[in-house]
């Protein structure tokens, strides 16, 4: 075989390497699928057996990643009935170690905060799960009651490494310019409720 089609076929197997460890990195970060559910906390379990399925409601995220690029957020889900806001965040395994270092994970905590940066609520862990290199949660807050102006924002939190600054923005959460709707529920999250 001559010189010149060895180095065209490596050129092809290497594009062909890079392409798809690209693809397979997009894949990653806009999974979406994991922890998405409605998760059946007792409230939820609650709001489902009163109200069926119009009792949770989505938002659209304005931006699913918080402006220093932490942590991704997604499938928010609320009742207004029970004042139940559930949310899923996902984090990089590099987190703790490249840009919060000497922090543990498991003393990460979760805030809801309003537009003058107080603390309306700090969320339960509910549900955990690892894929990849990526940390996912899906929190519960409560007692969350949504006014016509209320602008809620979700914080990762520190206090190992006094994160977040003053400066620091949040991801928007919710809004009622931002509701979606009610949730349609999979089968699987309807039986789950049940219980």
């Amino acid at each position: 075989m001559k010189a010149g089609k060895i180095v065209k076929y490596c050129f092809i197997a290497f594009a062909v390497f890079v392409l798809a460890f690209l693809g397979f990195r997009i894949f990653m970060n806009s999974d979406r699928s994991a922890l998405s559910d409605v998760y059946p906390t007792d409230l939820a379990k609650e709001a489902f057996a009163k109200y069926g399925e119009d009792a949770f409601v989505s938002f659209r995220l304005p931006d699913e990643m918080s402006h220093d690029g932490y942590i991704t957020a997604y499938s928010p889900a609320y009742c207004e009935k029970t004042g139940e806001y559930q949310i899923t965040v996902r984090y990089n395994d590099s987190l703790s170690e490249n840009y919060l270092p000497g922090s543990d994970p498991e003393k990460y905590y979760f805030e809801l905060r309003d537009e003058e940066g107080q603390t309306v609520a700090v969320a339960k862990r509910v549900a955990e799960k690892e894929r990849y290199f990526y940390n996912y949660i899906r929190l519960s807050f409560e007692g969350i009651t949504l006014s016509e102006d209320a602008t809620l924002s979700l914080y990762l939190c520190s206090d190992e490494c006094q994160y977040p600054a003053e400066h620091t923005d949040g991801i928007i959460a919710a809004h009622p310019t931002l509701m979606t709707g009610p949730i349609k529920l999979s089968p699987a999250e309807k039986k789950a409720l049940q219980k």
